[in-house]
């Protein structure tokens, strides 16, 4: 498999502007820090979004999870949304996280 992908001029020459402004040292540099500038910002956005989960229930995901698992009765709705919703942002901070973690460990 090729490592080169085509891309229109028009779509890279962004890219190629920072580059030449002197902000990064090639493309591929400049690419790499944009995702990992991407990475950090929706890592920070999904932790600010799991704190207002474990404010509004006072526990841990898993400590939510565990509830929810675990009852008995009646359901509540609103809180397996909610576990719903909490479960998609972990899983979202995850995927940014090992983002970043892969674009780190990689050479430029």
């Amino acid at each position: 498999m090729s490592e080169t992908v085509e891309v229109s001029r028009k779509v890279f020459e962004p890219i190629s502007m920072l580059v030449r402004d002197g902000l990064f040292k090639d493309e591929k540099d400049a690419l790499k820090s944009l995702v990992l500038d991407q990475a950090a910002s929706k890592i920070s956005h999904f932790d600010t979004l799991i704190e207002e989960m474990r404010a509004k229930y006072d526990m841990s995901f898993e400590e939510f999870e565990m509830r929810i698992e675990s009852r008995e009765g009646s359901e509540s709705f609103d809180e397996w949304d909610d576990f719903i919703i909490w479960e998609s942002y972990e899983s979202a901070r995850e995927y940014w996280i090992g983002v970043e973690a892969s674009l780190k460990g990689a050479k430029v």
